[in-house]
């Protein structure tokens, strides 16, 4: 399997409670860092791709209970563009990451070394770091299945980015926290550029499916606006230009909610 040569991302069980533990513990250092990797693929050979990606899984598990890692999955292609499906991890720092996926790589080459499909069908790739922003506390919310996951990248004028923030905490992320309470979201945050294109801030969404997020983004937006009155957004202003990607959550850490045989299968690996 080709996996990330640097190597994001809820994103994770999601990418949010690995941003949320760090958010919470952010007197003792840094938030997280995410790397995404980016892949275009054959989108034929889809169905081989996720099985090998199934069987790093149990690596990934490992490495987060040996904490090097928080977290690490992938996403694939709903509504987006030609990067049709992204493996990402979560770590304390950009060489704690990178140094993750050189260990995840090893340990995959070792136990699976006739896997090509990956390598095969996925021949172009890129390397994005983040480190995450405000992110609304997801504790409670399942993690299981395959759910939809929604990002929106923009590209912000650099000097505002922290403005954006503070807009987001104060009133969009209890918001969202709300909703995830009430079930209508799985969990949502930001993450900006500590290496990567123009697009150097995100705004994620995690929900059941694309209809539930859609019914959740319109329902937000309307208590959003709400609780804004006449103040002006600080989005519209400092990030004129943005674009939306859906995705789907494929193989990835914490996504099998408990399950006895995926737990019994991760331990016969290491």
């Amino acid at each position: 399997m080709k996996k990330l040569p640097l190597i994001l991302c809820v994103l994770l069980a999601f990418m949010a409670p690995a941003a949320v533990q760090a958010q919470e513990e952010e007197d003792e250092g840094p938030p997280p860092t995410m790397v995404m990797s980016q892949f275009q693929c054959d989108w034929n050979r889809i169905d081989d791709v996720l099985a090998e990606l199934q069987l790093q899984v149990p690596i990934w598990e490992h490495m987060a209970q040996e904490g090097m890692l928080g977290s690490a999955g992938s996403f694939t292609h709903f509504w987006a563009d030609e990067w049709n499906v992204t493996l990402y991890t979560i770590g304390e720092s950009m060489e704690a990451v990178v140094a993750a996926n050189e260990e995840a790589d090893r340990r995959f080459s070792e136990q699976h070394p006739d896997a090509n499909a990956f390598a095969e069908a996925c021949p172009t790739h890129r390397d994005n770091f983040y480190q995450f922003g405000p992110v609304a506390s997801s504790e409670g919310a399942p993690s299981g299945g395959n759910p939809a996951l929604i990002i929106s990248m923009y590209q912000c004028d650099f000097g505002r980015i922290g403005d954006v923030f503070e807009q987001y905490e104060t009133l969009s992320q209890p918001v969202y926290e709300a909703m995830i309470e009430e079930g209508k979201l799985r969990g949502a945050g930001t993450f900006a550029h500590t290496w990567a294109s123009e697009w150097n801030v995100g705004f994620y969404f995690v929900a059941e499916d694309v209809g539930t997020f859609m019914d959740a983004w319109n329902e937000g937006n309307q208590r959003i606006g709400e609780a804004a009155g006449d103040t002006p957004g600080v989005v519209n202003e400092a990030c004129p230009v943005h674009k939306d990607g859906i995705y789907i959550m494929g193989p990835r850490t914490g996504a099998a909610d408990g399950d006895d045989e995926d737990e019994s299968e991760s331990e016969g690996e290491n």
